[in-house]
């Protein structure tokens, strides 16, 4: 396994293209990772106007990410075709291979501009894997704690607190995605505001 994982790190520091297992819903960005990812999303972007106009509006809600309505040309063979060739450009194999890498970026992107947020001088910090379980351990002790719940409110508040902080830790970046993101705010926020 780990042979595996250093594998994939030498395979992401020497291209920009990605290898990932097929369970990620994040992975390790690096600068190269995030420059093809700007580039191949204007490009996708491109392509969606274009097959838009050829087939007609396929996105699920007007306004959308034109880049999020591309699967839905898959049944055509040559938007299909046309759809393959530029995602094997930027050393994607498929969509999902770019979903991983749009939503690592977006959730990094994410961390250091909070909602309502116009520079990144009003960032937030980005809150730690280890700082989430320290919240976890510490809401988790004070049920145990809580003399007044039954065994089975214990048990059902204490599921809960699982259920809610793995939500949360699958909203937070991996660590140092954030700061590798950081110089890049400003290409990426037309690409955030259009997700």
């Amino acid at each position: 396994m780990r042979l595996l994982r250093c594998l994939c790190l030498v395979a992401f520091l020497a291209a920009p293209a990605v290898a990932l297992a097929a369970d990620e819903d994040q992975v390790k960005l690096t600068a190269p990772m995030i420059e093809n990812f700007i580039t191949a999303h204007a490009e996708l972007a491109a392509l969606a106007g274009d097959l838009t106009k050829q087939y007609g509006d396929r996105s699920d809600t007007p306004g959308d990410d034109p880049v999020a309505s591309l699967p839905a040309y898959s049944d055509i063979a040559e938007a299909k075709a046309r759809i393959d060739a530029l995602l094997s450009k930027y050393g994607y194999k498929d969509f999902d291979e770019l979903e991983v890498v749009t939503d690592s970026v977006m959730l990094a992107y994410q961390a250091d501009i909070p909602d309502g947020a116009d520079d990144d001088a009003h960032a937030a910090p980005e809150k730690s894997p280890a700082d989430l379980d320290a919240e976890k351990a510490k809401a988790k002790a004070d049920v145990e704690a809580d003399a007044s719940l039954t065994p089975d409110k214990k048990k059902e508040a204490l599921q809960q607190i699982d259920d809610q902080y793995a939500s949360l830790q699958a909203l937070t970046p991996l660590p140092g995605n954030a700061d590798i993101v950081k110089p890049y705010l400003d290409r990426l926020k037309p690409i955030a505001d259009a997700n």
